[in-house]
């Protein structure tokens, strides 16, 4: 098959452009043609040696033999630009590749050698980023100082798992982007000799540079580099020669779920809940408080991510639901029969779960979610970077949903945003929050919560700092809450200032994120009671702080709970004035509360409390008691002017 394929490709035009000059032609890959051999592949023109990093594996896709990369490996061409420089293009240059995309990412490279660093833009990639391919370059006519890049974003959708045929050229005064034999993008910005960085890999199948590492997960039958600019004819001609590979598409898989049902933003009488599944389908959930679950609602549309809202429910009622998927071939899923609570009013007691910084750690995230689901809390507050990669969609399923999928099927979530998210549209697709959803506010109980975004902007005259003094202000809950991703207060040994060799460069001591310091004067003049945050993988819990000093009657508790599944961090050498409790342990937590009383538990992935503290309010003041308050002020006040 793969013999006869790669005949038919030659003949085709797949593998050939019309001009095959070895004073043009800078290399040329193809499945099919020289063997793997030792980790090493030649390629067609004997111009370039590809050195495998990891193990992209020779199979079958579709019509044709590829290499398939699963998100892990790539080809390095060079490692160096002196062992590039015979087959890196100077001016006028075309490079291409077919490929096809299994996931899409933020940014994702199919040939490149390129740095994209703090401004510094230099270089050349063809890639993609989201669901659309690009072409970057920057050249010596646009060179700011440090290089600045025109980026080419094709018109087109990414169609996941076909095949596609993507080609760059640059004539020195005109780059062009081609998706399919048509053209996509051009732009005349850019002119003069290619502006290359002093040092740069040149790769073939990740997005590489100084630091960042984002290899495809995909297949690549062909990539190729010209020392010219292909004409639009070439190029569409074959594109037209092989369109029985453009035009063929994975067969349709079995209908599953990608994404279980899950459940977000409860209330007193609604509960949300969501799925994903393998082809889009239309969502009906049967629901009742006993069986049979007599009770339906229904989406109109068919999606892949379906999302349905249960309303009119009674308050603090436990409910069992089913959700049924159908596509459009009147295909049906049926998941199994899952339960949820709505939230309690005012006077009845309630729990909730803190866990914070999943991030890419499916078994210790799975122990994480187990123990919480364990507590049986009412919901679960999630302290932001739910995943790695906010653009890596398998991160979300592997990483996030699957180990969590128990938890979230039986009690809502209520994330913050964190900066692994990186503000991706799969943050806001998986998640259903008040609009805009990356800060929001809700009641729960006897309580209100108060979502912040950390990696916008919190200055006094920042849209988000004005929207959280509104919302505390007209505030009446009994205890009010605050979560954000990142610390008011840490005593990490690195990220607020170098506090293990003392390196300047690593910026002055702030014992905190700068953003997230400037909420504490509303937190401190609205009366927060305690703040949760992430993003700093240990348990931390601060004494009560008012004014920068230990209070016991007005002080904020911090509670840092980054411990999902990220990384762990340490504490400072040296002990900080405000840290009471720090343990260096994965970990979740769980807080209980009941009228003016807050228990507060922390636990290890062993089911071991390492921390645990009452917290208790007075009761407010009754009515007579305001009254005779009020009286006593206005005698004191008549006895003084009468003084």
């Amino acid at each position: 098959m793969q013999a006869i394929w790669t005949a038919a490709l030659l003949a085709g035009g797949l593998l050939g452009h019309p001009d095959h000059h070895e004073d043009r032609l800078l290399f040329h890959f193809a499945v099919g043609t020289h063997p793997i051999r030792n980790g090493a592949w030649e390629d067609v023109s004997h111009q370039a040696t590809a050195i495998l990093v990891g193990k992209p594996e020779v199979t079958q896709h579709g019509p044709t033999e590829c290499l398939r990369f699963a998100g892990a490996e790539r080809l390095s061409l060079a490692r160096s630009l002196d062992e590039a420089r015979t087959i890196l293009p100077t001016r006028e240059f075309s490079v291409s590749a077919w490929v096809s995309i299994a996931r899409t990412r933020e940014h994702g490279g199919l040939v490149g050698c390129f740095q994209n660093n703090e401004g510094a833009e230099q270089g050349w990639l063809l890639g993609y980023a989201g669901g659309r391919f690009t072409f970057s370059l920057a050249t010596t006519g646009t060179d700011d100082g440090d290089g600045r890049f025109t980026h080419l974003t094709g018109g087109s959708e990414i169609r996941l798992g076909g095949w596609h045929y993507v080609v760059g050229t640059y004539d020195g005064e005109t780059m062009k982007l081609f998706v399919d034999g048509l053209l996509s993008a051009q732009s005349r910005e850019q002119s003069g000799d290619i502006l290359y960085p002093d040092e740069a890999d040149y790769s073939i199948g990740a997005y590489l540079d100084r630091d960042e590492n984002h290899p495809l997960n995909g297949a690549l039958f062909e990539a190729k580099a010209y020392r010219r600019a292909l004409s639009a004819d070439e190029i569409g001609k074959v594109a037209d020669k092989n369109g029985n590979l453009l035009a063929w598409l994975p067969a349709a898989e079995e209908l599953t779920f990608l994404v279980r049902p899950y459940l977000q933003f409860g209330t007193l009488d609604s509960m949300t809940i969501l799925c994903e599944t393998s082809r889009p389908t239309r969502m009906e959930v049967r629901y009742a408080e006993v069986q049979p679950l007599e009770k339906t609602a229904s989406t109109a549309e068919f999606k892949p991510i379906s999302e349905l809202t249960l309303s009119e429910l009674k308050p603090h009622t436990r409910y069992f639901y089913q959700v049924v998927c159908t596509d459009e071939a009147d295909v049906k899923l049926e998941s199994e029969i899952y339960s949820f609570q709505t939230a309690p009013p005012a006077d009845r007691p309630w729990a909730f779960a803190i866990i914070g910084d999943t991030q890419r750690n499916p078994e210790v995230t799975r122990k994480c979610a187990e123990g919480a689901y364990a507590l049986r809390p009412n919901f679960l507050l999630h302290c932001g970077d739910v995943v790695d990669d906010g653009f890596a969609k398998n991160q979300w399923l592997k990483d996030l949903f699957e180990p969590c999928a128990r938890l979230m099927a039986h009690v809502p979530t209520f994330p913050v945003i964190g900066n692994h998210e990186k503000d991706s549209h799969w943050y806001y697709d998986y998640f259903s929050m008040p609009k805009p959803e990356y800060w929001y506010t809700f009641r729960y109980g006897n309580a209100q919560f108060f979502m912040i975004d950390t990696n916008r902007p919190l200055e006094p005259d920042s849209e988000q700092f004005k929207w959280l003094e509104k919302e505390l202000a007209a505030s009446t809950a009994a205890w009010k809450f605050a979560a954000h991703h990142h610390p008011c207060f840490s005593s990490d040994e690195d990220d607020y200032g170098d506090h293990i060799r003392g390196n300047p460069k690593r910026g002055a001591y702030t014992f905190g994120y700068p953003n997230a310091q400037h909420a504490i004067p509303l937190y401190e003049k609205y009366g927060v009671d305690i703040v949760f945050n992430g993003h700093i993988h240990v348990y931390e819990r601060t004494w009560p702080i008012f004014a920068m000093a230990i209070n016991q009657d007005k002080g904020i508790r911090y509670i840092t709970s980054g411990g999902g599944g990220g990384r762990l961090e340490s504490p400072a050498p040296q002990r900080t004035w405000f840290s009471l409790h720090v343990q260096r342990a994965f970990h979740c937590c769980q807080a209980a509360i009941h009228d003016r009383t807050i228990v507060f538990k922390a636990f290890d992935i062993e089911g071991r409390m390492f921390d645990s503290f009452e917290l208790k309010k007075p009761a407010p003041p009754t009515s007579s008691e305001q009254a005779a308050a009020a009286g006593s002020r206005v005698e004191r006040a008549a006895a003084t002017a009468a003084n």
